[in-house]
């Protein structure tokens, strides 16, 4: 037992001795063991991000997958009020359709940037639009944002944020929707809390760009779905060719990219083209 060990049981104890528990995150008092493995699915799917970008698609992945997520989007931002400006987030299921009209008219009616949200999002990691709306009334122009946007157009009755801190006092906000109203209730709101403390302590320490990387380092998978883009395939046919489904072709080719440094599919087939000379 180390010298700092017992100084830790020694502080409890003096604790104990003077009526006062031990401070418990208020987490754990909703928190199950089925709560926990899913955190630890995503970490695990994050932990060997390599790069910010790599870090993206692993998120956006992990919380697709293990909170059985389709609509997810990623915005970034060198402060906390610049990340609903971002001009090229990471967007998955419907949420790259919504973003255009988003851009264009509702960046700033956003409802996870009006102030009730932003101390949410500041002191727990994440804010829900579920809780907002027990708060009291929303601000006219959220409201319009929550009614129009999400409800009338889209359909989405379920929007939640979570904030993980970045490199340099950068910031990033993960979006989650869903159609169903209650799709993440309070054991996945308190896992995600969890998961934002986490996530950002893995943020903190990676570049913001992406590493170069040849070709001929990637998984031989990879190297095929390169070699056919390079042939001016597209995703459908590669998916035949390979024998993959669709949607497995369009993650690889988001891995390629992201290990290449390559920021189109245009330009990883000129780099593929020019590494067969």
């Amino acid at each position: 037992m180390t010298q700092s060990t017992l100084g830790d049981n020694s502080a409890a104890s003096r604790k104990v001795a003077s009526g006062r528990q031990p401070t418990r995150s208020p987490l754990r008092a909703v928190l199950q063991p089925r709560d926990y493995e899913r955190a630890f699915d995503v970490l695990e799917c994050c932990a060997d991000a390599t790069c910010l970008p790599d870090f993206k698609t692993r998120a956006v992945e992990a919380l697709q997958e293990h909170f059985a997520l389709e609509h997810v989007s990623f915005f970034s931002g060198a402060t906390f009020h610049t990340v609903f400006e971002d001009a090229s987030p990471l967007t998955e299921g419907v949420t790259a359709k919504m973003l255009p009209e988003y851009q264009e008219r509702w960046a700033r009616y956003d409802i996870f940037g009006t102030p009730a949200a932003m101390r949410q999002l500041v002191s727990s990691g994440v804010s829900s639009l579920t809780e907002l709306q027990t708060f009291g009334p929303l601000p006219p122009s959220a409201d319009a944002y929550v009614r129009y946007f999400l409800g009338s157009t889209w359909r989405m009755e379920t929007a939640v944020a979570m904030r993980v801190e970045l490199s340099g006092g950068h910031s990033a906000l993960l979006g989650m929707f869903d159609p169903q109203p209650h799709k993440i209730g309070v054991h996945e709101v308190a896992t995600l809390r969890l998961l934002s403390r986490q996530l950002s302590a893995i943020c903190r320490g990676l570049p913001a760009t992406r590493p170069r990387a040849t070709l001929g380092r990637l998984p031989e998978r990879q190297q095929q779905v390169v070699h056919l883009v390079a042939d001016g395939l597209s995703n459908a046919q590669i998916a035949e060719t390979l024998s993959l489904a669709e949607d497995s072709v369009k993650k690889y080719i988001t891995r390629i990219l992201t290990a290449t440094g390559c920021q189109s599919r245009m330009e990883l087939a000129l780099l593929a083209r020019s590494q067969r000379t």
